[in-house]
């Protein structure tokens, strides 16, 4: 997404919401290296009909449809990003977008070959009834992945902030309803829907300092802002940031954040 866009969006929405949609970019950017490797493994190129579910601005969903040569289908429950999807991904005469619900996925049964989410299942009420759907759309023998849903609970920092960390270790994702804890919950969702399932930590590197950094730079407003919305004030953001920035000079920084992926196979109905 380029500058010009982001500006054109700040005027049609609030700043917020484009805040947030910058976010999702480098979220995007940041889990390329997790995702890529799961749709090379789900054979994602050949795949004839793909459906993403929870599609949102579309930045993911743009990698999907450079991979695949079939068709991609897109949907979100919020109108506002299926119109940003539908700018970023005009570009692709492979893709279509409409919005709906992943609690009930306006497809037939058994149409899709590979069913696909990413970072939508923390955020979801009913989890369980999303894999169901997604599991009832995909063709027999066909995939159903979950790319990247994170567990909080297994996230380590070092050197630590008593104050700071429980936010960013799942509090913040709590209070605004989702569910910090999906990552361990994969396989069970997965296996009661009726998948053959296998689970894993997509993320084994542990970035470095200049790594943290640089990601630090592009997300800052969005830190800060979490951090403000949760009632921080503004002498410890400055002395967390002050010592958050030095533990990278010094090159003692080290986060380790799992994101967990489950990659489940429909059985043939006998």
């Amino acid at each position: 997404m380029n500058q010009p866009f982001i500006t054109k969006f700040k005027k049609q929405y609030n700043t917020d919401f484009a805040q947030f949609i910058k976010k999702l970019e480098l979220q995007a950017i940041e889990t390329a290296e997790e995702r890529i490797p799961l749709y090379v493994k789900v054979n994602m190129k050949n795949a004839k009909r793909v459906l993403d579910i929870g599609c949102g601005s579309g930045i993911v969903t743009r990698d999907i449809a450079h991979m695949t040569r079939g068709q991609v289908y897109g949907i979100d429950e919020s109108p506002d990003m299926i119109q940003v999807a539908s700018e970023i991904l005009q570009p692709y005469d492979n893709v279509q977008l409409q919005v709906s619900s992943g609690e009930k996925i306006p497809f037939y049964d058994n149409t899709f070959d590979i069913t696909t989410c990413n970072l939508v299942l923390m955020w979801t009420l009913h989890p369980q009834q999303v894999v169901n759907e997604m599991a009832r759309v995909t063709k027999q023998e066909g995939v159903v992945l979950a790319s990247l849903e994170p567990d909080y609970g297994g996230k380590l920092h070092y050197p630590e902030d008593p104050k700071v960390d429980p936010i960013f270790a799942g509090k913040a994702i709590a209070e605004k309803g989702g569910d910090p804890h999906i990552g361990r919950k994969l396989r069970c969702l997965f296996t009661r829907a009726g998948l053959q399932t296998t689970v894993g930590i997509g993320n084994n590197r542990i970035w470095s300092c200049e790594e943290d950094r640089s990601y630090y730079q592009h997300a800052r407003d969005f830190y800060i802002h979490a951090l403000r919305q949760a009632d921080i004030s503004q002498q410890d953001i400055d002395n967390w940031e002050y010592a958050y920035l030095r533990s990278l000079d010094e090159g003692i920084q080290l986060n380790f954040f799992p994101q967990f992926y489950a990659i489940g196979k429909k059985q043939e109905t006998k």
